[in-house]
């Protein structure tokens, strides 16, 4: 029995998003560098989640390490405020 192929996504890469009219070199298109630190502290939780359901121990801990970093990102530009 074979495996089936496997199926990569396609990400652009990083000159790519910036060559995307709108795009504020935050990272989306419109998204402000607060916006950004919060998708990305959710969606490396929810990597986090996965890789440790998988028993990924240390692809966790560095998602969990990105997570504390976007959320320290988040509380200095809210004492910035």
């Amino acid at each position: 029995m074979s495996k089936p192929p496997r199926q990569f996504l396609q990400v652009p890469a990083p000159n790519e998003l910036q060559a995307t009219a709108g795009v504020t070199g935050h990272g989306r298109p419109g998204m402000s560098a607060t916006e950004t630190a919060q998708y990305i502290s959710e969606f490396a939780a929810e990597l986090s989640f996965l890789a440790r359901e998988a028993k990924f121990d240390l692809l966790a801990y560095l998602l969990d390490m990105v997570r504390l970093e976007a959320v320290r990102n988040l509380q200095v530009a809210e004492k910035d405020r």
